[in-house]
C-alpha cells in the first residue's frame, strides 16, 4: 500500500497553530497557566543576579530533576525581538540543567511584571544568592529604577536601613568580595555589614586579614570598632572551612545516594579520598 501523502490543508493548519501558539495561553485569566517552551528559545537574563553557577551543585540539580522531573516552572518572559523566543526572569540553574539532561522542552510560566524586581526578589526568598551578589543586584536595579532606596525597599519587602545595609557591602575591598562571589570565602552578611562599617584605619586592616583567614566575627568587629582591645591579626592563618560549599556538597552526595545511581571505580576512588581529607581534619 503506498504511503499516504499528507494533507495540505493540515499542513497549512498546523502551521497556522504553530504560529500563534505562543498567543494561545495566559492572556486573559487571572492566574498564569503553566506551559511548554523549547529550551533553545529561551535566553539567559543578562540581568540574573546571580553570577557564579556551581559545576556541581548543577549536576546535582540535572541528577534530581532526571529522576524526578522538574517540579517547579521557571519564569519567562516574552523576549522583545520576537514572540517566538523567551527571556528568563528566575530559574536559570533549572533551564541549565535542563540543557546538561537534553532535554526539549521546560514547563514555564509567562510573568509580565518588572523583571529585575521580580528577578530579585525570588532569589531573596530562596536565599539563593550571597550577600555581595545581593548588594550587586540591588545596586544595579536602584541604578536602573532610578529608585531611592526606599523605594526599593518597599519593592523588595526590606527595610530602607536593610537596604543601605546591604549597599555597604559593595565598600570592602574588590578582593575580598572577589572571594565571597566564587564561594571561596563564606562570610555572613552581618559580618560583612559590621566590618563596612569600620573606618579606613589599622583596626580596619586588621579585621579585614581576619575576614580573609575566614575567623571575622560580629564580637570582634564591633570590640575593634569600640577600641576594646582591637584583635590582632593571625600570624599565619588556617585556610578558612568553606561551609557554604561543604553545605552544597552534602547536598549533592544525598541527592546522589538517594537517586540510587550505581557508583563508577572513580566515583569511589574520590569518595574515599574525600572520606580520608575529612577523617583527618575532624581528628585535628
Amino acid at each position: 500500500m503506498p504511503p499516504r501523502k499528507p494533507s495540505p490543508v493540515l499542513g497549512a493548519a498546523m502551521a497556522l497553530i504553530g504560529d500563534s501558539a505562543a498567543s494561545l495561553t495566559r492572556r486573559d485569566s487571572r492566574f498564569r497557566h503553566s506551559f511548554e517552551v523549547a529550551v533553545d528559545a529561551i535566553t539567559a537574563d543578562p540581568q540574573q543576579p546571580r553570577r557564579h553557577f556551581d559545576d556541581a551543585a548543577l549536576q546535582a540539580l540535572a541528577d534530581t530533576m532526571a529522576s524526578q522531573g522538574q517540579l517547579q516552572p521557571v519564569l519567562v518572559r516574552r523576549d522583545p525581538e520576537t514572540d517566538r523566543r523567551w527571556v528568563l526572569i528566575a530559574g536559570e540553574r533549572r533551564w541549565r540543567a535542563a540543557q546538561r539532561l537534553g532535554w526539549p522542552t521546560l514547563l514555564a510560566l509567562e510573568h509580565d511584571g518588572d523583571p529585575e524586581t521580580t528577578a530579585l526578589v525570588e532569589n531573596l526568598q530562596r536565599v539563593d544568592l550571597s550577600p555581595p551578589e545581593t548588594a550587586r543586584a540591588l545596586e544595579r536595579l536602584i541604578a536602573g529604577k532610578g529608585w531611592s532606596q526606599a523605594r526599593a525597599g518597599e519593592a523588595l519587602g526590606m527595610s530602607k536601613a536593610e537596604v543601605s545595609a546591604t549597599l555597604r557591602i559593595l565598600t570592602l575591598p574588590a578582593a575580598l568580595l572577589e572571594r565571597l562571589l566564587t564561594s571561596e570565602l563564606d562570610l555572613p552578611r552581618n559580618v560583612l555589614v559590621e566590618l563596612a562599617r569600620v573606618d579606613p584605619g589599622p583596626v580596619r586592616d586588621r579585621l579585614l586579614a581576619m575576614a580573609t583567614a575566614g575567623t571575622l566575627t560580629v564580637k570582634a568587629v564591633r570590640q575593634g570598632r569600640a577600641g576594646e582591645a582591637a584583635p590582632a591579626a593571625p600570624a599565619a592563618p588556617r585556610p578558612a572551612l568553606p561551609r557554604r560549599a561543604v553545605s552544597q556538597l552534602a547536598r549533592q552526595l544525598g541527592t546522589a545516594r538517594a537517586a540510587g545511581n550505581a557508583l563508577s571505580a572513580a566515583d569511589r576512588q574520590a569518595l574515599t579520598q574525600l572520606k580520608q581529607e575529612i577523617e583527618a581534619l575532624l581528628g585535628g
